[in-house]
């Protein structure tokens, strides 16, 4: 066992020496390959309830992403990121548990201000998305702004409807 270590030795001793042999000084290795993945560090937090306010039948509820053309107010979430996301929103349909009502025309905007309005807010199409800076959105967050249209008849019926939207994010995960 002995003799078959010095050889495995004495074969690899000439590769090793090989690659260290230098002839001045200073002297310098080859170039080695470092390596660093950064995770991706993405994050949505809910920033309050869009709401339409009120109406009488008939008439349409507005607010847009802006926080503007209604009695209510905007809403989303705050998207804080590391990495360029693109940002998308859906709306489900509202109901009072018996009848259903359907936000068109959906409003979203950014703004890296916790307050929406026509100054500070960029409007975006909800479907087709914002692709946010590469470099991030740092501590304080993106604001994502929310809103839309809600019609309603003259026989919709009179009560509290609710629903939800979804603001998703396609990025590269690390």
């Amino acid at each position: 066992m002995k003799r078959f270590l010095v050889a495995l030795c004495l074969l690899a001793a000439p590769a090793a020496l090989h690659a260290q042999a230098c002839t001045g000084s200073p002297c310098s290795s080859t170039a080695v390959v470092t390596n660093l993945v950064v995770k991706s560090a993405v994050t949505f937090t809910a920033n309050g309830a869009v709401d339409f306010g009120s109406v009488t039948p008939g008439s349409t509820a507005t607010i847009t992403a802006q926080n503007t053309g209604g009695f209510g107010s905007a809403a989303g979430v705050i998207l804080n990121a590391n990495q360029a996301v693109t940002v998308t929103a859906t709306f489900t349909t509202l109901t009072d548990g018996t009848n259903f009502l359907s936000v068109t025309n959906p409003s979203c905007g950014w703004s890296t201000s916790s307050t929406s309005n026509t100054t500070n807010t960029t409007l975006f199409g909800c479907a087709a998305g914002y692709l946010t800076p590469a470099a991030g959105t740092g501590a304080g967050g993106l604001y994502i702004w929310l809103g839309g249209d809600i019609a309603t008849t003259a026989s919709t019926q009179a009560g509290s409807y609710t629903g939800s939207a979804t603001v998703k994010g396609v990025y590269t995960a690390y």
